[in-house]
């Protein structure tokens, strides 16, 4: 464990910069900046998480290894996403399908008894 100790002004710039953030996060919702919309927001919402995990979690004072499970676990994290987006994606072939829709009729029809 690291004998590592924070001043709290440290804390104190870290949080006013995650406001900071928040606000711009705010405002950004109300420009129309077209597909970049979501683009912007996750920039924003990664840069904050990483001030989080990198200042309040302590993983900056924290051991190698530590610091290796982090980035790993953000690695599996991408590699997850990214099939979910692969997938979303592709899906986009289907557009002209509809499904026609299910009643109870139809459950009753498709029972061989």
């Amino acid at each position: 464990m690291s004998d590592h100790v924070s001043p709290v002004s440290l804390y104190v710039t870290i949080f006013a910069a995650l406001m900071i953030l928040t606000g711009v996060t705010v405002a950004a919702a109300f420009l129309n900046l077209g597909p970049f919309n979501f683009a912007v927001a996750m920039l924003i919402a990664g840069f904050k998480a990483s001030l989080v995990v990198w200042y309040f979690m302590h993983v900056k004072y924290q051991s190698h290894l530590t610091k290796l499970t982090v980035a790993t676990g953000l690695f599996f994290l991408a590699i997850l996403l990214g099939l979910s987006l692969i997938d979303y994606v592709s899906r986009d072939n289907f557009a002209g399908y509809v499904a026609p829709p299910v009643t109870p009729d139809a459950e009753m029809r498709s029972d061989p008894r």
